[in-house]
């Protein structure tokens, strides 16, 4: 007598298209991240606008924020952008001009340049809005004191990416949730 039991064709044709879905998935825990797909993690990623007001077509405000953005999902695609500037060699300044006066001014620039920019405006004021995400950090290359034009020139290197337009945000949101639970399902397997 043979007690054998052959598997249904159901389940058998369940594990044929399970079996290798499953291989792939454990053979891909092993894999790292790259440093694209940790882009997000940590205090690298930082949200900037520069918001520029005017009244009377006169600029009579300009201010400058940076804040962590772990989460922010708005972003399009980085690229790495070079550039230089040229800073004045102003008297308040006693000749000295600190990386945090470069990195500012870079800042800024990239913004106007590359930014995703609107507008606002009431009555006779207008806000301007400059947006992006950069990856610190904001590498300074050359910091050089010219004294004929009594300025400061610089060169800057630093990863950017513009803010998307409002249209595409619940389609960059869906992305970025999907990379996120796939990152968050290969963690699990790293040791």
């Amino acid at each position: 007598m043979n007690y054998t039991k052959n598997m249904p064709k159901m389940y058998q044709k369940i594990l044929l298209y399970i079996f290798p879905i499953t291989s792939i998935i454990v053979l891909m825990a092993f894999i790292p991240m790259t440093p694209v797909a940790c882009a997000y993690e940590g205090i690298k990623t930082f949200y900037i606008r520069y918001d520029v007001k005017s009244s009377k077509n006169k600029i009579v405000d300009a201010a400058l924020l940076m804040i962590p953005a772990k989460n922010e999902f708005r972003a399009e695609k980085f690229s790495q952008i070079t550039m230089t500037g040229v800073i004045s060699a102003h008297p308040a300044r006693n000749g000295v001009i600190n990386d945090k006066t470069i990195r500012d001014d870079a800042l800024k620039t990239i913004l106007v340049k590359n930014g995703l920019r609107s507008i606002k405006t009431k009555d006779l004021d207008t806000i301007i809005s400059y947006e992006g995400v950069i990856i610190t950090p904001v590498n300074i290359l050359k910091n050089i004191y010219n004294k004929d034009g009594d300025n400061y020139s610089y060169e800057v290197r630093l990863e950017f990416s513009p803010i998307a337009f409002p249209d595409k945000w619940e389609t960059l949101d869906m992305q970025y949730k999907i990379k996120k639970t796939i990152y968050e399902f290969f963690e699990l397997f790293n040791f």
